[in-house]
């Protein structure tokens, strides 16, 4: 009987642990690229996407830092203004030192077992007028560490986070493609707002557009209508042309100004600038093509919580003309910085499981084991769709020593399915197909 227990006893505990692996992500919102929305235009034309103060955004700072059994608690404060009212409430996650919790005025709004991705909260519902609390609770001894060996210390930590606030409609994300024909030196540039309601009645909006480049040249503007109904998304589509010359590129990283507002029932709601970056890339045969020419990248390793733009000029003087980050969650300003000043950059997806050992049997390498393939894969997704609007950004890296197996073929499958273009690399996966050189 004794025994028939212990089985039992066993087998709960089995059930927990995978049930617990599985717990990869509560209430994050769909992971989209940089989004800093301001009140007028002049300061979204000023900041560009970086995140400073103003009527619809709270930069949170000055955390004050506590513990208890479980997680490093890191607690702060932020006001919220009479203008959030009826408008959505978003925390913004640039990253962390490991798995963590998100809690506003103490309710929890969101967990994320990623912390090397930015992650987004909605916390409209819990958020007042005045004075919120939050706190980032960095959880300890996380299952998730096992794919996180490449943490060169236990030091917790908390990147950037602020607190903004978006209209019931909103854009919620911005696209790009571009499309050059060398020969003909034409470019064509895909542009896609994603705008979304949150209302359960219909809304109607005005997206208005313009690109500008050096700052003072007009590229084209225009508005577009939407109309949506309840919790609907749609994309508002635009398509341009550029002078092949204009092309971003290692020797002329010129970047683009997007500028956009929102109008709902005439009022102006919302502005934004985003800085874009418009190049072709190809991959075939095994080369990589940027605006039509072949393309050697030479990658520089650094570390993401030190580089300066000085080590990136030190870089580029020493032939290398491409950086990649493999310890920590890389900051959007470094993102920025390497698509101002034309570096290429190598996006690790955040998994190195080498203390797990090469084996695939069970047991072994998590590379290898289901239970562990929703993590694989959204770490994946998460990779490419908060960093695809960088120009910088020409090759994603799909682990570093992991062995192989299951959950690496699938999230090279998914990532090819989003990466049209790019290159997906596994150098330590023993030459198998799941990697394109």
């Amino acid at each position: 009987m004794k025994r028939f227990l212990s089985i039992i006893t066993l087998l709960v505990v089995e059930v927990a642990t995978a049930t617990a692996q599985e717990v990869v992500s509560e209430n994050t919102l769909t992971p989209r690229a940089r989004i800093a929305p301001y009140n007028t235009a002049a300061l979204a034309q000023t900041h560009g996407g970086v995140a400073v103060k103003s009527q619809y955004l709270r930069t949170v700072k000055e955390w004050t830092r506590a513990e208890d059994a479980d997680a490093v608690i890191f607690s702060s404060q932020f006001t919220v203004p009479f203008s959030w009212l009826s408008r959505q409430a978003v925390v913004h996650v640039d990253g962390a030192s490991g798995a963590y919790e998100v809690l506003v005025n103490g309710k929890k709004v969101g967990y994320t077992s990623n912390a090397f991705s930015p992650a987004e909260f909605d916390a409209t519902k819990v958020t007042k007028q005045d004075m919120n609390t939050i706190q980032i609770r960095v959880l300890k001894n996380h299952w998730s560490r096992k794919l996180e060996c490449f943490v060169a210390d236990t030091e917790p930590r908390v990147g950037e986070v602020y607190v903004m606030s978006q209209p019931t409609l909103y854009i919620r994300d911005v696209v790009h493609n571009t499309r050059a024909d060398v020969a003909l030196q034409q470019v064509n540039v895909d542009l896609g707002f994603v705008v979304k309601t949150e209302s359960l009645n219909a809304k109607k909006a005005r997206i208005h557009y313009e690109i500008i480049v050096s700052d003072t040249v007009l590229v084209t503007y225009g508005h577009q209508d939407v109309v949506l109904d309840m919790k609907r998304e749609d994309t508002v589509k635009v398509v341009t042309k550029i002078p092949y010359e204009n092309l971003w590129s290692v020797d002329n990283p010129l970047r683009y100004r997007l500028n956009l507002k929102t109008q709902i029932e005439g009022r102006y709601v919302e502005y934004q600038t985003h800085m874009l970056g418009f190049r072709d890339l190809a991959y075939e045969d095994g080369a990589l093509y940027v605006n039509g020419i072949k393309t050697e990248p030479n990658f520089k390793d650094m570390d993401a919580r030190t580089v300066t733009d000085k080590d990136i000029v030190a870089a580029r003087a020493a032939k290398y003309n491409g950086v990649r980050f493999l310890n920590a969650a890389v900051p959007y300003e470094l993102y920025r910085m390497c698509d101002s000043l034309g570096m290429y950059v190598s996006v690790a997806v955040p998994i190195n499981t080498r203390n797990s050992g090469a084996s695939r049997r069970v047991g072994g390498n998590e590379s290898n084991n289901r239970e562990w393939r929703e993590s694989f894969v959204q770490r994946a997704e998460n990779s490419f769709y908060t960093t695809r609007n960088y120009a910088c950004v020409v090759e994603y890296t799909l682990a570093n020593e992991s062995s192989n197996g299951i959950n690496l073929y699938e999230s090279y499958l998914r990532l090819k399915e989003l990466v049209t273009k790019h290159p997906v690399i596994y150098s330590d996966g023993g030459g198998e197909w799941n990697s394109d050189k």
